[in-house]
Parts: structure tokens; C-alpha cells; sequence
């Protein structure tokens, strides 16, 4: 990874981290001779590697496909931020591996970074 890459991620990452920071605009301006500073794509709208670490934590922090197996006490945790999921839990068990969908919205407050508990029952 670049180092401007890499200063970019934990400037995006530290920034998110503060309960004062409600969203992140990035401009990262391009043009046919190249970029000033930091383009996300090279002239061909290929990634170059800042390009990859925005992708890398939008996916993070996006949760597409959100799924996973409960606790021996039926719990299933994740640390969300404040938007629209849909997780699909399954109970370890049940027999059959009983699965729950669900659909919801987290949204924005003080404790937005708090974990989200669900339980899943039989």
C-alpha cells in the first residue's frame, strides 16, 4: 500500500471515530492530464490503491450480506453504524440450523457505535 493511501486511511478512519463527525465528503478530483494530489482511479477509471482503500471501507462499513451463527446463548452480536441492514442470523442450536431474517434500520445517535444485540430464539 502507498504511503498516501495508507495516511489515507486512518485520516478517513479517525475521523469517522469522533461522535461529532456525522458523514465524510471526499473530493478527489480528476482530469485527462492527471491529478493535483490524489486521484482514486488512474486515467482509465482503474483503482490506483487510494482508490482501493475507499472501496475496502465503504465495504466495511457497509455490512452488505450481513450474517452470522448465535452464542451458545442464542446471541448473535455486531457493532453497527447508523443505516439500513438486512441479517440473516442462524441459531447454532437448532436443529437444522433454524435462521432468522430480518430487516432494520439503525439510526443516528450518541451511541451510534454502541454493538446492536439480537437474539435469536427456537
Amino acid at each position: 500500500m502507498s504511503d498516501l493511501a495508507m495516511y489515507l486511511e486512518q485520516i478517513i478512519r479517525e475521523a469517522h471515530a469522533h461522535p461529532a463527525v456525522n458523514g465524510i465528503v471526499l473530493w478527489a478530483s480528476w482530469k485527462p492530464i492527471g491529478c493535483y494530489e490524489m486521484c482514486l482511479t488512474d486515467n482509465n477509471f482503474k483503482n490506483l490503491p487510494t482508490g482501493d482503500v475507499v472501496d475496502k471501507i465503504i465495504w466495511e462499513w457497509t455490512h452488505k450480506g450481513l450474517s452470522g451463527i448465535t452464542d451458545v446463548d442464542g446471541y448473535f452480536e455486531s457493532s453497527l453504524f447508523h443505516g439500513d441492514y438486512e441479517v440473516t442470523v442462524t441459531h447454532r442450536d437448532v436443529l437444522g440450523g433454524s435462521s432468522l431474517a430480518q430487516s432494520f434500520k439503525v439510526t443516528p445517535t450518541e451511541n451510534s457505535h454502541k454493538p446492536l444485540h439480537v437474539k435469536v430464539s427456537a
